[in-house]
């Protein structure tokens, strides 16, 4: 990402309110619309997972450790859930609507004003399966003592 003064008061405001772990990947002023693309840091996103994992359940093919992780899967549509759930629930309402004034006062401060915001999606069910067949690597490992989120303990 190309780092401006617009990017990095943007970031500052991130990392300076709730929920922490976020990340500015990009900041685009396209056709006077402000395009930011949001994620999780690596290690909000690995306490996520877990999280999510732990209060819905792990898929179906999680305790097989031959099991693809490929399209169609239940781990596959597990990723599939999470990335839709990720950029269109989380970071594209109840983000953008926690943030869009705070957002927009920085915009303004930077000659922006009255851009509107939108976040872009960030995560895709390949990245997100990346991140899920390192858990289930560890879950697979240490089967059989307790639950994933109290081996994250």
């Amino acid at each position: 990402m190309r780092t401006s003064p617009l990017a990095t008061d943007v970031q500052h405001h991130l990392e300076s309110c709730s929920p922490a772990g976020l990340a500015l990947l990009d900041l685009d002023i396209v056709e006077d619309v402000a395009e930011l693309t949001l994620a999780f840091t690596p290690e909000a996103l690995d306490q996520v997972l877990r999280t999510q994992l732990r209060i819905t359940g792990a898929p179906a093919d999680w305790d097989c450790p031959k099991a693809s992780m490929e399209a169609g899967t239940p781990t596959w549509a597990y990723a599939l859930d999470l990335a839709y759930l990720f950029n269109e629930h989380y970071f594209g309402h109840l983000l953008l609507e926690r943030h869009e004034a705070a957002l927009g006062q920085i915009l303004a401060a930077h000659g922006h004003e009255g851009t509107p915001v939108v976040f872009r999606p960030a995560y895709t069910p390949d990245c997100l399966a990346l991140n899920l067949r390192r858990l289930k690597a560890e879950h697979l490992r240490t089967a059989g003592h307790g639950t994933l989120g109290a081996r994250a303990a």
